[in-house]
């Protein structure tokens, strides 16, 4: 009798551990997700879908760091009773990150002796100077470029913060073109739009030194009839590829873009502008009636939706021209 009720009992907490197992797994690994959720300040819509004429903010300096506080924060879940020792015990299961057993695994970044070789050097140069900033090699990278000005904006976004943070701001070393789109193969032009690295375009055997490819044509240029190949930021003095930087300021890029994808980012933004988009220079385009007038104030709309928000949007090709939109999880440039 003794022995048939123990193993009843034990049954029947088997079949309880079951049936709660996947919600305390589920809860486990978004506790342990690496990206912090947010929500967008009141009215950014409206922001960014209104005219860029007469709009109220001013033209900040390139390096300022300070971000005005406008992102309401979302309530903190309760946890559930022995969350902690559930955490624990499943991380004993499946890892500290919560790799499920079995599940698919994203390739990695390509890479060679040489390039692992930079890779690490550059690491090693880089970690006082991000550790200023708490930040690591690793953190969510995106990069934004400004073709007149020549300069390349870092961002990344600490691991205890839900915004990312300018981290340094790199001189090019030569851009192709002057501003404005490129629209065929071999017109001397420079890409301008919203493009996406994933792993599979690090280029560590490039004549270059070191790059990788932006993605050129992305969806709205494929629509728009615009062609070209190899549209690359590399390192070098002369930009065949669309963009270079020195050598030193590529290894730190690429390294920090390496380290990014194998923590798990899907794809790096990155966003190519013929300069800084801001409400005064705009005016001084419409003023002069520049062709590529409305081109560029609907590259200002993903501008405005970074420059107030500090999170890169989805980016969607609907009618001839990008959309924004809050992004989700997983999801990348066009």
């Amino acid at each position: 009798m003794f022995l048939r009720r123990s193993l009843l009992l034990v049954l029947l907490v088997l079949l309880g551990a079951g049936a709660a197992l996947p919600w305390l797994a589920r809860d486990w690994l978004a506790a342990n997700s690496a990206s912090a959720s947010s929500s967008a300040p009141s009215g950014w819509r409206e922001r960014i879908r209104g005219a860029w004429r007469g709009a109220e903010s001013a033209e900040a300096a390139p390096d300022t760091l300070a971000v005005e506080e406008t992102v309401e924060q979302t309530e903190e879940r309760q946890p559930y009773p022995l969350a902690k020792q559930t955490r624990k015990m499943l991380a004993g299961f499946f890892g500290e990150k919560g790799d499920l057993p079995g599940a698919p695994s994203r390739p990695g970044p390509p890479s060679t002796p040489r390039s692992r070789a930079i890779v690490e050097e550059a690491s090693r140069r880089l970690a006082p100077e991000l550790a200023k900033r708490s930040l690591k090699c690793g953190d969510p990278l995106v990069l934004r470029l400004f073709k007149e000005e020549g300069e390349l904006e870092i961002w990344m976004r600490p691991s205890s913060e839900p915004h990312y943070t300018l981290f340094k701001i790199l001189r090019l070393a030569a851009s192709a073109g002057r501003p404005g789109p490129k629209l065929r193969e071999g017109d001397g032009q420079a890409p301008e739009g919203f493009y996406s690295v994933p792993a599979s375009a690090l280029r560590p055997g490039t004549k270059h030194h070191l790059g990788f490819d932006l993605g050129y044509p992305n969806e709205l240029d494929r629509h728009l009839g615009r062609s070209g190949s190899e549209m690359m930021i590399h390192a070098g003095e002369t930009a065949a590829g669309a963009y270079a930087l020195s050598p030193a300021a590529m290894e730190e890029v690429y390294a920090l873009a390496d380290a990014a994808l194998r923590a798990g980012q899907g794809a790096v933004p990155v966003h190519l502008f013929p300069f800084r988009l801001t409400d005064k220079r705009m005016d001084r385009v419409a003023a002069a009636g520049s062709r590529w007038t409305q081109e560029w104030a609907n590259l200002k709309e993903g501008y405005d939706f970074f420059e107030n928000v500090r999170l890169p949007p989805a980016v969607d090709a609907e009618a001839e021209r990008y959309s924004f939109r809050i992004s989700s999880d997983g999801e990348k440039e066009i």
